[in-house]
């Protein structure tokens, strides 16, 4: 989503300014600390449509305006190239495309943003990989390629790039650039030679999200300081099955701690540092005056 973004900022020249607002806004949410202590937490693999809400909610938290069918279009973008990343890659590979995804996005933001909103997610997905046996990397793997066996979309960069075929099949790991294969996560705009303004007008990628950012220019700074996110959480409880949270763009740095529960059998618990809630304060304070009786 960055990536493609970042590239439209780009294309359509818009001011620095507000392109470099755009990037902080969205990353900010994105990697924001309760929302990444949140996701952390072992649930059940979200539905398409959960995610595919989650990051619009997250991409309309800048002033940048998107609509169904530029949303539409970004997620095509996004569930493609990150599929075919999948389809190539081995299962030891699968957290270095996400570390890559992190610190490319780093360099994308100016010089301003906090690089410790990166390196405290980069640690969260070291310390979650360190866990991980051979069987943990084949079931997530296995789960990722069905999770966006349904998606067939074809994208011009990738068919630019020799990635993806004209029958909507991805090339064989053996025909690509070994450039592009040892660095898989990357941005895959940086490989394309062909300037955004050679093909402006038959490009596919660009008149599918030709509106994105069609609007950042006209919108004023009156945006608030908090974004509402509905979470993709599902923990066999009904009263957390439908939880939302406020994010303050203002973030300070919390922490999560990830451990081994027992060395033996791999099993992994969190210690995350939530708040209680009304319920259990209201049993606390109950208990505490039964206990002075």
């Amino acid at each position: 989503m960055i990536y493609v973004i970042d590239q439209r900022l780009k294309t359509q020249h818009i001011p620095l300014d507000k392109a470099e607002r755009v990037l902080t806004d969205i990353v900010t949410v994105l990697l924001h600390p309760k929302l990444m202590e949140e996701l952390f937490i072992p649930q059940p693999v979200a539905t398409h449509a959960v995610i595919k809400q989650l990051l619009q909610d997250i991409s309309a938290s800048s002033i940048m305006k998107l609509d169904d069918y530029s949303m539409s279009k970004l997620w095509d973008l996004m569930t493609m190239i990150f599929k075919w990343q999948l389809s190539v890659a081995i299962n030891q590979n699968i957290f270095d495309i996400s570390r890559r995804h992190l610190r490319s996005v780093n360099k994308l933001m100016p010089q301003y943003f906090a690089t410790c909103i990166f390196e405290d997610a980069l640690r969260k997905f070291e310390s979650l990989s360190n866990t991980f046996t051979d069987d943990d990397y084949n079931g997530l793997c296995n789960t990722l390629i069905l999770w966006f066996s349904e998606y067939h979309t074809k994208i011009s960069v990738l068919l630019r790039l020799g990635l993806q075929k004209k029958d909507g099949t991805f090339s064989m790991p053996s025909t690509l650039n070994t450039a592009v294969l040892m660095n898989l996560g990357e941005n895959i705009y940086k490989y394309d030679s062909k300037k955004s303004e050679e093909y402006e007008s038959s490009c596919i990628e660009t008149s599918e999200i030709s509106y994105l950012l069609g609007s950042v220019e006209k919108v004023g700074s009156c945006k608030p300081n908090y974004v509402k996110l509905q979470l993709p959480i599902d923990l066999g409880n009904e009263k957390i099955k439908n939880k939302t949270i406020n994010l303050d763009k203002n973030i300070g740095q919390t922490n999560i701690t990830a451990h081994i529960k027992n060395k033996n059998n791999m099993d992994l618990t969190y210690t995350a540092n939530l708040p209680s809630s009304p319920q259990q304060d209201l049993i606390k304070m109950l208990g505490e005056t039964f206990k002075d009786d």
